[in-house]
């Protein structure tokens, strides 16, 4: 993913080719505009030639009003996929959400008419709270961005932030992310998620206490051992693209 003025731009290595897309935002900038800075990223970031600018031709403007239902479990009728919301590709998690949806329904659907009320509310909680975990996540993204466009600063107001994802974000200027700060046995991005993305864009828990926490000599142990462990497992690693290749001959082991 990287970003741009308007929003950011995806690049995914497939089988046998490449999905590139713009996701942006109309406020900021136009259909047109938007093309070209797909355009741009194309020419500089991929393989270029005459196929490549007839694909561009061809792209799609594909409008979206992100949110999701208040209610999805609605006496027979179960909204799954796109019929339940759309937030934005970000982190993929749309996909989770209708594995996660057929599985609650094929493990906990009632025999009984008299108990399908109890199982719809139960659903509707379950996913309620999964929705609003994943905007904080995707929100997280954007609240700590340092670029200084329009679309970025807007997307950095306190007032667009969940009252929830700010209420975290001032625990850990004090403290680590940790399971405790979550409600739920299954998370859709767990603790170890949120680290990733702050530390990885530069957020510091500045305040940390020295209650709890690790001594230096202890700490500096276990990130000779994690370093080894990376070389490691990159020695044994394949590229992306073989990876891809041994897929699509082989299919993926089966758990």
């Amino acid at each position: 993913s990287t970003a741009q003025a308007a929003g950011w731009i995806w690049d995914i290595g497939l089988s046998n080719r490449r999905g590139i897309g713009y996701v942006y935002s109309d406020k900021y900038t136009s259909d047109d505009e938007a093309m070209q800075v797909l355009h741009r990223y194309i020419t500089t970031h991929s393989h270029y030639n005459d196929d490549t600018l007839a694909t561009l031709n061809k792209a799609k403007v594909i409008s979206f009003e992100a949110g999701h239902r208040q209610q999805f479990f609605a006496k027979n009728c179960v909204a799954i996929g796109l019929s339940a919301g759309f937030l934005e590709p970000l982190e993929a998690s749309a996909l989770m959400l209708v594995e996660t949806s057929a599985q609650f329904i094929a493990e906990q659907l009632p025999h009984q008419r008299k108990l399908l009320p109890i199982v719809a509310k139960r659903f509707n909680e379950a996913f309620l709270y999964r929705w609003q975990r994943i905007i904080d996540f995707l929100k997280l993204h954007y609240l700590l961005s340092q670029r200084t466009e329009a679309f970025w600063q807007d997307s950095r107001a306190p007032e667009s932030c969940p009252d929830s994802l700010r209420e975290l974000l001032l625990l850990w200027q004090e403290r680590t992310p940790s399971d405790a700060d979550f409600d739920s046995h299954f998370e859709v991005f767990p603790a170890a998620s949120y680290q990733y993305v702050l530390y990885g864009m530069g957020f510091k828990s500045d305040k940390l206490r020295p209650t709890g926490l690790l001594q230096s000599e202890q700490a500096e142990k276990l990130f000779a051992v994690n370093r080894q462990a990376t070389q490691q497992a990159l020695s044994r690693a394949v590229s992306h693209r073989q990876l891809i290749t041994q897929i699509q001959q082989f299919g993926l082991h089966t758990v």
